[in-house]
C-alpha cells in the first residue's frame, strides 16, 4: 500500500473493497475535521485514522486471501503489552455517533447498504475474516447487518487467586501498661 494515498485499496481490488475504502475515506475526513474541533476528543483522531485506513487493507487482504496468514497465539502465551501512553479507542455502541452526531451516523447508513448487498452477503457467508474486519466498525458506528454474525462474548479472564501474605513484623514489646509503670517519688 502506498503511504502517500490512504484509503486507497490496489486497482485489482473487489468494487465491494473499494467501495469500502470510499466510505472510510469519507468518515476519515469527517472525523479529521470535527475531532480536531473537540478537545475532549482531538487525542483520538491519528490512532482512528491509522485503524481506518489498516481496516481498508485488511478488508482487502480478507476478501483477496492474499498477504500474510493471521498466527494463532496459543492462550497459555502472554498477550503483547501495550505501549506506555498508547490510546485505547471507545468499545462502547455506536460511540462515534453519540459523539459526532448525524454526519457519522450518514457515513453508517452508507456502510450498511453496501452490507445489505447480495456480494457482500455472500462474502460474508463464505468467508469469516471479512466480519472479523466489519465487526468492530459496525460496533462503533451502531449498525446491524443480517449475514454478520455477533461478536463471540468475552470469557472472563481466569486469574489465579492473589495470595496476600501477612507481612511480619519485628517483635517488639510493645507500650508498657500504667500500672507496670514504677510511681514517681518526689
Amino acid at each position: 500500500m502506498n503511504a502517500a494515498a490512504p484509503f486507497t485499496p490496489s486497482p485489482a481490488a473487489p468494487d465491494v473493497v473499494r467501495a469500502f475504502a470510499g466510505i472510510l475515506a469519507g468518515l476519515a475526513a469527517v472525523l479529521a475535521r470535527v475531532l480536531l474541533r473537540r478537545p475532549d476528543l482531538v487525542r483520538l483522531t491519528v490512532p482512528l485514522w491509522r485503524w481506518l485506513n489498516a481496516s481498508v487493507r485488511r478488508l482487502e487482504r480478507a476478501v483477496t486471501q492474499t498477504g500474510r496468514v493471521r498466527a494463532v497465539v496459543p492462550p497459555s502465551l502472554p498477550r503483547p503489552v501495550r505501549a506506555v501512553g498508547a490510546v485505547r479507542l471507545p468499545q462502547r455502541r455506536a460511540w462515534l455517533v453519540r459523539e459526532l452526531g448525524w454526519e457519522v451516523a450518514g457515513f453508517g447508513s452508507q456502510l450498511q447498504h453496501l452490507l445489505s448487498q447480495d456480494e457482500m452477503q455472500a462474502l460474508l457467508a463464505a468467508r469469516p475474516a471479512v466480519g472479523r474486519v466489519l465487526r468492530p466498525i459496525c460496533r462503533m458506528l451502531g449498525i446491524e447487518v443480517a449475514g454478520l454474525k455477533p461478536e463471540p462474548p468475552v470469557e472472563a479472564r481466569v486469574r489465579p487467586p492473589r495470595v496476600r501474605t501477612k507481612r511480619e513484623r519485628p517483635w517488639s514489646p510493645g507500650p508498657i501498661p500504667n500500672s507496670w509503670r514504677p510511681l514517681k517519688s518526689g
